[in-house]
């Protein structure tokens, strides 16, 4: 893939964090971590160490290791790996605004921050199929220490700003890591498009770029360079739903995004995401959020305004985790 298609995508990537906790591990002990439902980020501010995930997967680690995992992962930490386990939760103490700690109030000899994290662009999540861990060695590039350090500092003093300026924080990160696969000539943080054939990704991103236009399928096999089959075919195996599915899923996304954050009239939202019809688009969008447009937005603005000034949320178990 070019690394302007890439960049372009990057432009695009919308990063949410949906929590972050201080991990702090003692001599002779192993952390034992849930299972989470959204992709976890561990980046190890001091410390050599084993991550050893429930279905078997091991890790080395040592000092600035930014380390990515899957849904569903459930994983210890230890100097050894063989240490015996403590749970989280018999060791987690809140430090307000969302933030935890997880701590034994022995000295530590790892620790690291992490947090649990999504990714997408126009409502396509980016880690859609994401199921090995990444490990990228971030000790050439001081940004990540800084960038964690911050996060950290903000969630524990959180005030106005904290949490999308958290937010930002962590997509550097992410993107620094990408660099680092970038300039080896390997894309495996980002499944859906990394490895996918050049031409559909930039169909990909025709269709988020400009989603009001009147795309056919014919015009996006033409601009690939395929056949309408071959084209429906490959972009359907790549992106799991075929191009118009996908090119609906974008309009509405953004509309609900219009939505939440304009006082647009409706009518002017579904033109701009490419709903001639206000009808039409209001069906459309019902079928898609369980809401018409403006009860969708009067919702919204009812759910922002009981959020206040919260800024994180405390990591939940995964379904299924006692």
């Amino acid at each position: 893939m070019k690394t302007n298609t890439l960049e372009r995508l990057l432009c695009l990537l919308d990063v949410r964090m949906n929590a972050l906790a201080l991990c702090e591990v003692s001599r002779g002990f192993r952390l034992k971590l849930p299972a989470m439902e959204t992709v976890l980020v561990h980046y190890v501010l001091q410390g050599h160490g084993v991550l050893s995930a429930e279905y078997g997967a091991q890790i080395s680690f040592g000092p600035d290791a930014l380390i990515f995992l899957p849904p569903g992962c459930g994983h210890e930490i230890s100097e050894q790996g063989d240490e015996p386990v403590v749970a989280w939760k018999d060791i987690a103490t809140s430090l307000g605004d969302g933030m935890m700690k997880f701590a034994d109030g022995l000295p530590p000899v790892i620790t690291s921050a992490c947090g649990t994290i999504s990714a997408d662009c126009e409502g396509l999540d980016l880690f859609e199929k994401f199921q090995e861990p990444v490990v990228e060695n971030m000790s050439g590039d001081s940004r990540v220490r800084t960038a964690f350090q911050s996060m950290l500092d903000e969630l524990q003093t959180a005030r106005f700003g904290t949490r999308p300026l958290a937010e930002a924080l962590m997509k550097q990160c992410l993107i620094l890591a990408l660099r680092n696969q970038v300039e080896r000539g390997e894309i495996t943080l980002l499944p859906l498009i990394g490895g996918r054939d050049p031409r559909l990704v930039r169909t990909l991103l025709d269709l988020m770029e400009d989603p009001a236009r009147e795309h056919t399928v014919d015009e996006l096999a033409a601009a690939s360079g395929m056949s309408r089959s071959l084209f429906s075919e490959r972009f359907a195996e790549a992106f799991a739903r075929p191009p118009m599915d996908l090119l609906k899923q974008i309009r509405l996304h953004r509309a609900a995004n219009l939505l939440r954050s304009t006082n647009l009239p409706v009518q002017v939202i579904g033109l701009t995401v490419g709903y001639a019809s206000r009808s039409y688009f209001s069906r459309a969008f019902r079928a898609a959020y369980e809401h018409d447009p403006k009860a969708f937005r009067e919702e919204a603005r009812k759910a922002a305004a009981q959020k206040g000034n919260a800024t994180g949320s405390t990591m939940k178990v995964a379904q299924g985790e006692e």
